[in-house]
C-alpha cells in the first residue's frame, strides 16, 4: 500500500533526524563539520525513497506531499536538502523509465537506502556537448572513468557517483561506486554559502566500472528533468526564509532591550519591528505558496508521463512554470533574509546566532541559475515561442582542444 503523509511512523522517523539536523545547523555551518551521520540517517529514514513506488519498498508519496517533508528539511538545513538534489532528480528519471529488471533493481536500492550523487560539471568550462572527462571501453569489455570533475554536489555523502564523459562516438553517463578505487572525492568548495554540501572536485582515475551496475538506457529526464532540478532549489530557498522567519520571531519574542530612539515599549510591542516581522512573514508565505503549485504542476506533469500523455507543449508549460517561480521566489527571500537583520541592532548579527547563513546560503543557490537568463528565456517564449528547455552539459571549451 502506497504510504502518505498521515503515517505516523514515518513523519516520526523523520520528524527525529531533520529535528538533530536543526539543532546543529548553527554550530557545523560555523565550523564547516560535514553531516555524514545525519544524511547517513536520514537514508536509513527513509527519505530518498519518498518517491519511490510501493512495490519496490518505497512510500510512492506525491509531489506536493514530498514537498511538505522536503520544505521541513530545509528549514532545518538547506545543505542537505541542495545535497540530495541530484538524488532526487535521478530517482525521477527511474520512476518514469520503462520496465525493466535493471529499473528494478536500481529502485530497490534506493528504498534500502542508497543514495546518488553527482559529479558532472568541469570547471572553467562552456556548456558545450563535450567533456575532457573519458568513459573508456577496451577490446576486452573493460570500462573506466577518467577525468576530473568540479560542482561534484553531494558525492561525498553518497553510495553512488553519477558522472558523464565522452565514450567512443558520443557522451555517455556512468554510475561510479563512491568508494571505488581510483575515486577520490575533495572538500574544497570554496563558496561561501551552502558550504555543508560537499560541492567541491571528484577526481577518476581509470576507475573500473567493468562490473558496476548502470542506470537503463531509457532513464532520459529531458525538459521534466531540468524543471525538476530547478524546482529542488525553490525548496531550499523557501525553507531559508522559513527559518528566517522563525527565528526573527523567537528573537523579538524573547527580547527585552529596546533601542533608544524608538517608541519606548519592549521590541514585539514596537509597531517597526512588528512591521519587518511582518514582510519575512508575507515574503516566506509567497515563497512557500508558489513552491507548492509548482509542486502541483510537476505531479500533474508526473501523471501526463507515465500514461503516456505528456507533450512538448506541457514540457514548455512546466518549464515555465517553474522558471517564473524561480524568479520570484529567488527576489522575495533574498529580500527577506536581508530585511531580516532590521528587528535588532549589532545584536542580531551575533556569530551564536548564525543569521548570516540565511543570506549566504540563499545567495548562493540563487547564483546556481541566474535569473536574467530566466528572465530572457520566458521572454523569448512568450514573444516568440521558443522552448525554453535546454540540455544543461557542462563541458569543456571546444575552442581549447585545438591548441
Amino acid at each position: 500500500m502506497t504510504a502518505t503523509l498521515d503515517d505516523t511512523s514515518l513523519r516520526e522517523k523523520i520528524s527525529a533526524v531533520v529535528a538533530s539536523i536543526a539543532a546543529t545547523a548553527v554550530d557545523r555551518d560555523r565550523n564547516r563539520e560535514l553531516p555524514y551521520d545525519l544524511v547517513r540517517e536520514l537514508a536509513v529514514s527513509g527519505f530518498g525513497a519518498l518517491r519511490v513506488p510501493s512495490e519496490f519498498g518505497g512510500y510512492g508519496l506525491s509531489f506536493p506531499e514530498l514537498t511538505e517533508l522536503v520544505l521541513d528539511l530545509a528549514a532545518a538545513d538547506s545543505n542537505v536538502v541542495q545535497l540530495l538534489r541530484t538524488h532526487f532528480i535521478f530517482t525521477e528519471g527511474l520512476i518514469h523509465a520503462a520496465e525493466s529488471d535493471d529499473r528494478t533493481a536500481w529502485l530497490r536500492r534506493i528504498a534500502d537506502g542508497g543514495i546518488f550523487g553527482g559529479a558532472y560539471t568541469e570547471q572553467n568550462a562552456q556548456n558545450q556537448t563535450h567533456f575532457s572527462t573519458r568513459i573508456s571501453t577496451d577490446a576486452s569489455g573493460r570500462r573506466t572513468v577518467t577525468g576530473k570533475k568540479f560542482y561534484s554536489t553531494g558525492s561525498l555523502y553518497a553510495d553512488w557517483i553519477l558522472t558523464t564523459g565522452e565514450g567512443k562516438h558520443s557522451v555517455e553517463q556512468a554510475v561510479v561506486p563512491a568508494g571505488a578505487e581510483g575515486v577520490t572525492l575533495v572538500d574544497d568548495w570554496h563558496g561561501f554559502g551552502q558550504k555543508l554540501t560537499a560541492s567541491g572536485t571528484t577526481v577518476f582515475e581509470e576507475v573500473d566500472i567493468t562490473d558496476t551496475p548502470q542506470l537503463p538506457h531509457d532513464v532520459a529526464l529531458g525538459s521534466y528533468g531540468t524543471s525538476v532540478a530547478q524546482f529542488w532549489h525553490l525548496i531550499a530557498l523557501a525553507g531559508i526564509s522559513r527559518a528566517a522567519h522563525a527565528d526573527a520571531v523567537d528573537y523579538v519574542r524573547s527580547r527585552t532591550r529596546f533601542f533608544s530612539q524608538g517608541a519606548g515599549v519592549l521590541p514585539r510591542e514596537d509597531s517597526l519591528i512588528q512591521t519587518v516581522i511582518g514582510e519575512v512573514s508575507a515574503a516566506n508565505h509567497l515563497a512557500e505558496t508558489l513552491v507548492r503549485h509548482s509542486a502541483r504542476t510537476l505531479d500533474a506533469h508526473s501523471r501526463a508521463i507515465r500514461s503516456g500523455a505528456s507533450s512538448s507543449a506541457l514540457e514548455d508549460a512546466t518549464e515555465i512554470e517553474i522558471y517564473r517561480a524561480q524568479v520570484t521566489v529567488i527576489e522575495t527571500v533574498l529580500k527577506a533574509v536581508t530585511r531580516l537583520f532590521d528587528v535588532g541592532g549589532a545584536s542580531a548579527l551575533s556569530v551564536e546566532k548564525g543569521w548570516d547563513r540565511h543570506w549566504r546560503n540563499a545567495r548562493t543557490l540563487s547564483n546556481h541559475n541566474p535569473t536574467p537568463y530566466r528572465l530572457a528565456s520566458i521572454g523569448d517564449f512568450e514573444l516568440n515561442g521558443t522552448s525554453p528547455f535546454r540540455e544543461w552539459l557542462s563541458g569543456i571549451d571546444l575552442r581549447d582542444r585545438k591548441r
